[in-house]
């Protein structure tokens, strides 16, 4: 049994060797990895941070460019727009003038047509007036030629109805 035991310590540490060499192995190859690593890159952060100085500056310039025009074109716009509302209050100053005008016209041209309303609402009343008075005439006279159909036909039906009970009564 110890021999077994030895045996399998034997073994187990045999094991645990080529673990170690193969950990050592890697750990040789990771600080080789790390020291390629270290000079590696600082030297590309140093060529990225210069070519990112370049692009700043590249930056910088079109900004000041962009600036400048955009100055320009303000100072453009401001300029049309000025212009713009001088052309615009002198429109509207004519427009008001105008229509000034239009509404005193208007007012002269209301009042004459409400005089003339006047006078010939005034001739339309009278026509109103003798038209409704002749067709009273007229209603009064269809009255009483109705009354006297009315009567007509009252003693036409009171003779017929005499007639007919008469009429009953002898065949009764």
């Amino acid at each position: 049994m110890e021999m077994h035991f030895e045996r399998i310590l034997e073994e187990r540490s045999l094991r645990m060797e080529e673990r170690l060499a193969t950990v050592q192995g890697k750990m040789e190859e990771l600080t080789l990895r790390f020291e390629e690593e270290a000079e590696r890159v600082p030297k590309e952060m140093e060529s990225r941070g210069k070519e990112l100085l370049e692009m700043m500056e590249g930056f910088k310039a079109e900004l000041s460019k962009e600036r400048t025009d955009r100055l320009s074109r303000e100072g453009r716009i401001l300029k049309q727009m000025d212009d713009h509302a001088e052309h615009i209050m002198n429109a509207i100053e004519k427009e008001s003038l105008l229509r000034e005008d239009t509404s005193k016209e208007l007012m002269v041209r209301i009042s004459e047509n409400e005089k003339y309303r006047a006078q010939s609402e005034n001739e339309l009343q009278t026509k109103i007036q003798n038209e409704m008075a002749e067709l009273r005439g007229m209603i009064e006279r269809e009255k009483n030629a109705r009354s006297r159909g009315d009567e007509f036909l009252s003693e036409t039906m009171n003779k017929y109805q005499r007639e007919f009970e008469r009429t009953l009564y002898s065949i009764s």
